[in-house]
């Protein structure tokens, strides 16, 4: 880097001073980076030479060491001086040096084989002042410095000279250029003759004289006026044309970079003003080509880069400037000749390789291209609606192409080559997804693309491919989101982007797929992402879905269709998580269950704000809820035999248990619902309503009463689910019920029944399924309490008959049946001591036959707060007839009960009882 930014320097120096013109300290430090160029190459050939004719001959001398032994061996036994046999140390040694030779030789091309990329990456701005000190020390101290200082002083001396002839006015113009020139042309020929000398002596003659001529010429025809401007563009051409030719048969690749830097300089410099830009194009085409020929022979990086840049620099300062829409016929071939010349400049350069080196790739020339050639073509096509997009394809089409062919025919090698083509074709393509279509297809279309990268990825077992159809992916869904401002303003938008949606569900299901078939690929952040990637393809798919049937099905179907959508989607899911072999998909049907509860809610809601209360099983919703029910247990069936093949616990095997649960709940509720609708709409007296809530409410338990002694799935998989749990809200309702129904007086419009009418007779039932229900130790009532089997019933018998009692009493004595009456009406009061006096008798009575002091005792507390009632609340009931037959009747209770039913003795006094012998 030191001897080009000494050399540009003295050119800028030289040239201000030898050229009059305005641009002379340009063209001076132009020739001067050609110049420095030629000499930091030179330098760096001759330390190769050096370098290998070093290896070459420590390599002889160890071959040398190595077959003496060998020699010596092969010596007859006769002359053999001992009989000594040569040892496994003796004949592995020569073997060591050797070893080390080529060790060290591999580890001098490693470092020197790529040092200009590491100079580029690894020399800070801090650093630059040592590095150019270090450059000028080895300028004076390694290769041919007496012949660089020469060629410097040279041409301070042509230089001084021709200001010194001008000023003087020796000689005229002519003779003075003529004499430069036949300077130059000697350079030149001394510099072929001597071009086998070391140090690149001969290369330092021959670029300075490229280098004099080429400028002699230039001022003679612009300066000047010595030859028409053609004349000296043709003669500069020629110069380039020599220097290039010179550089190849020399494989100097600093003479070429000269040559070629004036070639594209030429038109430059000697342009008119006119504007010329087919002659300009064509000329650095022409160039160009020359480029490509070269890298058939020579990898020279440098040469490579120095021609892009001129091309398309020059093209892209034309272009904004100058170009317009007529030109455009022109135009176009030319850029497209320069990007496939390039292009197949950056393959030879991957190819032409040596075979320690085989499949470099040079980044910048690959990947600047497209970008700087595919930038241009959009100034080009501005004002074309598809020329962008069929522009974006056929790059796309190219690149991808390439890539196969190098497949065919370099299996082994170009491996980086062949992947950055693939990826420029995947950029591509998906660039000319926005260029052509709107930003729904953009979406569908970047979602698909990110669904193969991450199929490429997975099987090539490349996590970049994969990240970037994740972020691919993640586009895709922005890009439909910005489209519509983050929400579908109306049903008709979003019924629009559907197809979309559905692509993006379709392509996240597929890149979990994809994830699943290869998880041993996939590094330890990606393991969650299946399980992502099935919760997010839900929510596009059931979002397409609910937009189609909005859009679609008529409001009154809408209610049922969703529940039908739903159902069959699980069903959809569960079967092809049976045919794909893919487990986790199965998950998806818990989102069943869920969604129709937040549907039926939102329904609902929705409806009663309207006025209108929604009747769950009209038209198809039965056939919807009798779909969801078969839905729901066949995915909790599958789930129980996954289960089932794992006998150790886990948490799903809680959360399927509570979908069992939460299932025949919600069921229950729709069955509710129902009931409710026409309880609402046929406005039945109060008694019908009342039994028909009773049947609503006992059905659905005496069903699970006779399946809990059926050998019916799920009873057998999860029998303490569904006898402790199931029944908890039956239990209740059946609970509230009773209690609603012992406001009713039981009148029924039907006929009068004064006893044991319809109500009592339904309260009655429900007195016997509660004592059934205990019995059968169903919620785990035994379990909570071993007496609460008993306890729990009899209550409710109690309450029973004190209904029956209340209700009697309302139709035979007409009194109201209501609170404040009955508690005020004496014959009320009087029946209710009795009854309960009798109830007593019997609890007292079954102690007696039991031997139990408890029931004895819980009878005793019966007659106390009847003896209570009497002294608080019949006694106030002075010179009432009533009163005294209370009185009566309980006092005659009493004495019956102490006759029939005394005290037990205790447990052991009882037991010793038994067992003595009558008398």
């Amino acid at each position: 880097m030191g001897k080009i930014i000494v050399a540009i320097i003295i050119g800028l120096f030289v040239g201000e001073i030898v050229l009059s013109g305005p641009f002379g300290w340009l063209f001076g430090g132009l020739v001067g980076l050609s110049l420095g160029q030629v000499w930091q190459l030179s330098s760096r050939v001759k330390g190769l030479e050096r370098e290998v004719s070093r290896l070459q001959t420590n390599a002889y001398k160890e071959r040398m060491a190595t077959a003496r032994p060998s020699e010596e061996q092969a010596v007859p036994a006769a002359d053999a001086p001992g009989p000594e046999a040569p040892t496994e140390q003796n004949t592995m040694q020569p073997a060591a040096p050797q070893t080390e030779a080529l060790q060290e030789a591999d580890r001098w091309l490693d470092k020197n084989v790529g040092r200009d990329s590491r100079d580029e990456n690894l020399a800070p701005k801090f650093q630059f002042l040592n590095q150019l000190s270090e450059q000028v020390r080895r300028f004076f101290s390694q290769g041919n410095p007496v012949v660089r200082v020469g060629m410097l002083v040279l041409f301070f001396g042509l230089s001084f000279l021709a200001k010194y002839a001008s000023s003087a006015g020796l000689f005229p113009i002519e003779m003075r250029l003529t004499v430069i020139a036949l300077i130059a042309t000697a350079l030149l020929i001394i510099g072929w003759l001597t071009r086998h000398r070391q140090h690149g002596y001969g290369l330092i003659l021959q670029g300075g004289g490229i280098a004099a001529l080429y400028l002699t010429i230039f001022a003679a025809g612009k300066f000047y006026d010595l030859m028409p401007i053609t004349m000296t563009f043709a003669l500069m051409t020629v110069i380039v044309v020599f220097g290039v030719t010179l550089a190849v048969m020399q494989s100097a690749q600093g003479l070429a970079l000269m040559a070629t830097i004036g070639g594209f300089l030429a038109p430059i410099l000697t342009s008119d003003g006119a504007g010329n830009h087919v002659a300009l194009f064509g000329f650095y085409l022409w160039l160009s080509l020359g480029i490509l020929a070269i890298a058939w022979f020579k990898s020279w990086r440098l040469l490579n880069w120095v021609g892009f840049f001129f091309t398309f620099a020059i093209t892209s300062v034309w272009a904004v400037l100058r170009y317009e829409a007529q030109l455009y016929n022109t135009t176009q071939p030319f850029l497209i000749a320069f990007f496939v010349l390039y292009l197949l400049v950056s393959v030879l350069f991957s190819i032409k390789q040596p075979p320690k080196l085989t499949g470099l790739v040079d980044g910048s020339l690959v990947f600047g291209l497209p970008v700087v050639a595919f930038g241009l073509q959009t100034l080009l096509l501005k004002d074309s609606e598809y020329g962008l997009p069929i522009s974006a394809v056929t790059l796309a089409a190219l690149y991808l192409a390439l890539a196969a062919l190098l497949l065919k025919k370099y299996q082994q090698t170009q491996r980086l080559l062949r992947e950055s083509f693939i990826a420029l074709g995947i950029i591509f393509l998906t660039l000319a997804v926005p260029l052509a279509l709107d930003a729904s297809w953009t979406s569908a279309t970047w979602c698909i693309e990110a669904a193969g990268l991450v199929w490429i990825g997975a099987r090539q077992q490349r996590w970049l491919a994969r990240a970037a159809g994740y972020l691919l992916y993640i586009a895709g869904v922005v890009s439909l989101q910005v489209a519509n401002n983050f929400y579908f303003s109306s049903l008709q938008v979003a019924a629009d982007n559907v197809m979309s949606l559905l692509i993006l569900a379709f392509s996240i299901f597929s890149i979990g797929l994809i994830l699943q078939r290869h998880r041993g690929v996939l590094k330890r952040y990606e393991m969650k992402l299946e399980g992502v990637s099935i919760l997010v393809g839900l929510v596009w798919w059931y979002a397409a879905g609910s937009i189609k049937l909005f859009k679609e099905m008529s409001p009154e179907h809408v209610f049922a269709g969703m529940i039908t959508f739903v159902s069959l989607s699980a069903l959809a899911f569960m079967m092809f998580s049976r045919r794909l072999h893919w487990p986790h998909l199965l998950n998806s049907a818990y989102s069943l269950l869920p969604l129709v509860a937040l549907w039926c809610g939102v329904y609902t809601v929705f409806s009663l704000y309207g006025g209108d209360l929604l009747r769950p099983y009209e038209g198809l919703g039965g056939l919807a809820f009798a779909l969801f029910a078969g839905a729901q247990y066949g995915f909790l069936w599958l789930k129980g035999k996954q289960l089932a093949a794992n006998p150790e616990p886990s948490k799903e095997s809680l959360v399927v248990k509570s979908w069992h649960v939460f299932t025949v709940w919600a069921l229950l509720a729709s069955l509710i619902w129902e009931v409710s609708w026409y309880q609402y709409m046929m406005l039945w007296n109060q008694v019908t309503s009342l039994l028909i809530w009773f049947a609503t409410f006992t059905g659905p338990m005496l069903i699970l009463m006779w399946l809990l002694n059926r050998p019916f799935w799920p009873i057998t998989q999860y029998r303490g689910v569904y006898k402790d749990v199931v029944p908890i809200p039956m239990v209740l309702l059946l609970l509230l019920w009773f209690y609603s129904a012992s406001f009713h007086s039981g009148a029924t419009p039907w006929f009068h029944v004064p006893i044991l009418n319809p109500m009592d007779l339904a309260q009655l039932a429900l007195v016997i399924l509660m004592a059934y229900t205990c019995r059968q130790s169903i919620m785990a009532t035994k379990r909570v309490r071993q007496g609460l089997t008993i306890v729990v019933p009899a209550v409710l018998g109690f309450v029973w008959l004190n209904i029956v009692l209340l209700r009697g009493l309302h139709h035979f004595i007409e009194v109201p049946y209501n609170s404040y009456a009955l508690w005020h009406s004496s014959t009320v009061q009087m029946s209710l001591s009795i009854l309960w006096s009798l109830c007593a008798l019997v609890i007292m009575n079954v102690s007696r036959r039991q031997q139990s002091r408890k029931i004895w005792l819980l009878g005793v507390s019966v007659l106390g707060v009847v003896l209570l009632k009497l002294f608080t609340i019949d006694l106030q009931e002075t010179g009432n007839l009533t009163r005294i037959v209370s009185f009566m009747a309980v006092g005659g209770l009493m004495l019956l009960i102490g006759y029939l039913s005394p005290i037990p003795n205790r447990a052991d006094e009882a037991k010793s009882d038994q067992e003595e012998p009558a008398p």
